[in-house]
This record gives C-alpha cells, sequence and structure tokens, in this order.
C-alpha cells in the first residue's frame, strides 16, 4: 500500500468528503457533532491500493488500524482450517469499514482482505482510537457500542440464515432418503418387468400365444407402480400425474409431434437409402403388408396404446420424476433425462437391439417435453402418435 504525503486531512473539503462518506454506515451510528470532529482529527492521509493487492492477512497480529473504503471495492477471504483453500465471504463498497473487529478483542486479523480494483482506503489508527478512551463518551467508546450492536444484528441474523439453510438442508436429506427408497423399488420392479418380457419375447417365437399372460403383466406392473407412488410422500402431482395445464400439454406435444413424425420419415429414409443392411426396404411399410388382417393390426394397435402409458409410468413419472427430485447440480434435469431413457430405451431390447437405440433420442423428446410441461398426459399422446406411426406405417418392425 501506498499511503499519499500530501496531508490531504487539512483540506476542509476532504473532511466533507468524511463525514458524507460514514454517514450511513451503522459503525458511526448516532455520532454527534464533536465525535465527527474528532474522527475527522485521526483519519489519516488516504492510502492507495492496486488491484490484487493484500490489505490484511488472516492471522496478522497486532491489527494496526481500521479502514474505511473510500474508492474502489476490495473482498474479503476466509480460510479452511488446515488447508490452502479460501472461500469468498463478501464483497465491500465505499463507505464500508474493514478490520474493525480489532477495536473489541485485539486479536489476530480474522480474514484476508483483497482489492478487487484499484482502491483508496482511509486509515483510522486503533492506538489513536485507544487514546481517547479515557475521555467520557469518546469516539473510541460510541465506535466499540455501536459495533456491539451491528455484531448482536449480524449474529441474529447469521442465526436465523443458519436455522434455515439446516431447515432446507434437512428438507433435501428427508427428499433424497425418500426418493432413493422410491427409485430403488422402480428399478427393481422394471427389472423384473424387462425379464417378463424377454420371456414372453421367447414364448413368441415358439409360437406361443402369450396375450393371456402379457396382459396381466402389464396391469400388475402399472398397479405396482401406482402403489409405490401412493404410498410416497409426495402428491401424484410431483410425479406428473395431474391434469394442471392439460389442454395446453396435449396442444404442445401436437405441435412438436408433428416435427418428430417427419424425422421419422427421414430417418428411416436415410438408412434405407445408405445403410446396406436396410437397402430394398420401402420408406413406408404398413403393417397390413405383413400377411395380418386389418382386425389384427387394429388390436395390436390397441394394444400398444394400452401399453404407452405403463411405459411412460415408468420412464416419467416414476424415473425422471424421482431422479429430479434426487438429483442435485446445474445439469440435474439433463441427466436426469438421460438416466430414464436408458431404461425406457432397454425395455425395447426384447424388440431388437436396433429398435432399443432408435428410441433413445425419441424418448430424450419425451423427457425434454416432460420437463417442460410437468404433466405425462401429453407425453402419453405424442408417445402413442409416434409409436403407431413409426410402427405400423412406416415400419420399424422390420429393423
Amino acid at each position: 500500500m501506498n499511503e499519499n504525503v500530501t496531508n490531504a486531512i487539512a483540506d476542509p473539503a476532504y473532511r466533507a468528503e468524511i463525514r458524507a462518506l460514514i454517514a450511513n454506515n451503522p459503525l458511526f451510528e448516532r455520532f454527534t457533532p464533536i465525535h465527527l470532529d474528532q474522527l475527522v482529527s485521526i483519519v489519516g492521509d488516504p492510502v492507495s491500493v492496486a488491484d490484487g493487492e493484500i490489505v490484511m492477512r488472516e492471522g496478522d497480529y497486532p491489527p494496526d488500524n481500521v479502514y474505511i473504503l473510500r474508492k474502489g471495492s476490495v473482498k474479503i477471504l476466509k480460510n479452511e482450517p488446515d488447508s490452502d483453500v479460501q472461500y469468498q465471504i463478501a464483497v465491500l463498497n465505499p463507505g464500508d469499514t474493514i478490520g474493525e473487529v480489532a477495536l473489541l478483542d485485539d486479536g489476530p486479523r480474522s480474514a484476508t482482505v483483497v482489492a478487487l480494483e484499484d482502491t483508496s482506503l482511509l486509515v483510522i489508527p486503533i492506538d489513536k482510537l485507544s487514546a481517547m478512551a479515557s475521555a467520557d463518551d469518546s469516539v473510541d467508546s460510541r465506535m466499540k457500542i455501536n459495533l456491539a450492536y451491528e455484531l448482536g444484528q449480524r449474529l441474529r441474523t447469521t442465526n436465523e440464515s443458519t436455522v434455515r439453510n439446516l431447515r432446507e438442508k434437512l428438507a433435501e436429506a428427508e427428499t433424497r432418503a425418500e426418493m432413493g427408497k422410491f427409485i430403488s423399488n422402480v428399478l427393481i420392479g422394471t427389472c423384473v418387468y424387462m425379464f417378463a418380457l424377454g420371456v414372453l419375447s421367447v414364448m413368441a417365437k415358439e409360437a406361443i400365444d402369450t396375450t393371456m399372460i402379457s396382459v396381466p403383466i402389464l396391469f400388475g406392473f402399472a398397479i405396482g407402480l401406482f402403489v409405490l407412488i401412493k404410498n410416497s410422500a409426495y402428491p401424484f402431482s410431483a410425479y406428473g400425474i395431474t391434469t394442471e395445464n392439460w389442454r395446453y400439454a396435449i396442444k404442445d406435444s401436437l405441435l412438436w409431434t408433428m416435427g418428430m413424425l417427419v424425422l421419422v420419415v427421414g430417418v428411416k429414409a436415410v438408412m434405407v437409402y445408405t445403410v446396406p443392411a436396410f437397402k430394398g426396404l420401402p420408406v413406408f411399410d404398413f403393417y397390413q403388408s405383413k400377411n395380418t388382417t386389418l382386425g389384427m393390426a387394429l388390436l395390436a394397435a390397441g394394444l400398444y396404446a394400452l401399453f404407452v402409458p405403463i411405459q411412460e409410468g415408468v420412464a416419467r413419472c416414476g424415473l425422471q420424476s424421482s431422479f429430479q427430485m434426487f438429483l442435485t447440480g446445474k445439469y440435474r434435469v439433463l441427466v436426469s433425462i438421460l438416466i430414464s431413457n436408458l431404461l425406457f430405451s432397454a425395455t425395447h431390447l426384447h424388440v431388437s437391439i436396433k429398435l432399443a437405440l432408435l428410441v433413445f433420442p425419441v424418448g430424450v423428446f419425451w423427457g425434454w417435453l416432460y420437463y417442460r410441461h410437468n404433466t405425462v398426459i401429453g407425453i402419453i399422446v405424442s408417445h402413442i402418435i409416434v409409436g403407431l406411426f413409426a410402427l405400423f406405417a412406416v415400419g420399424f418392425t422390420s429393423l
């Protein structure tokens, strides 16, 4: 720090500046004109501090000055015990005081202060303040009284803030514990569900009618998921099971779905014309072309539509919602969407690996829509439309 030796204190304008600067500082509250004159009389010449220069270090002893920030700004850093890590706890601006705690305990500096820009400080020597202490109602006594009031207010605010933070952390911990248990149950159910689909796939290849088995499995899984959500500590709306804003959700989903249908056709066309294994396949391959009657096609479409709410119940209501509540951080929503859709894609493995890979980006799209709407209604509508179009019009089952 470079001291200005121009004896600016003798300048009446400078003395007026000091009075104006401290007018709104709690440390100088209830100062009489006499107190102000006493303070001005001991304030030294301004001290210049360059950007990045250290004003004081945590642990410095003995403390010699209290500073008033005249121009610029400084940051307050606190050292982590037994570590070189420092945390910024505050930024001070003109009119704020630095190092005032030393007025009470004469202990080591409690924090490090670093200039954030070229800064000017007013210096109040502690020894000169102490020399005034013998006088009744001196500026030293008044500053200590004000500081005691200010520290008491800070302590009250800190205690309230601490209690509030503890409550928030407790609520977050309870949410994470509840969601951890919920996710575990859903994952177990999903694994059982996928094994069951695998068995059904094998049975279907053996020309065994699996309808009487698959339908109870689907409904059983749906009932199990419903019971898990009902018994959780959160309302159905937290899992996207709500009719709130359903009209907007359906309308918005339909608009985005139109674009997805075009994309589905485009992907099929690119695969047909560029991937050797798919050459010769038609871009549109209607279900009726597979030696299936219209009645059977309609039955299959109906079963698919019945199957969709269960899939979305798992992917969106069960997994994505709980992951969004369980995870923390800037990318928790994105991670929730990706994890839930990896599992969603895995439920298609009993059909084919190619189909499982293809539905992943579509699932991410539905995950984004779900986050956008906070209700599963529009997602179910979009899923049914895209799924029926992809399977029964474009013919992705042939892949």
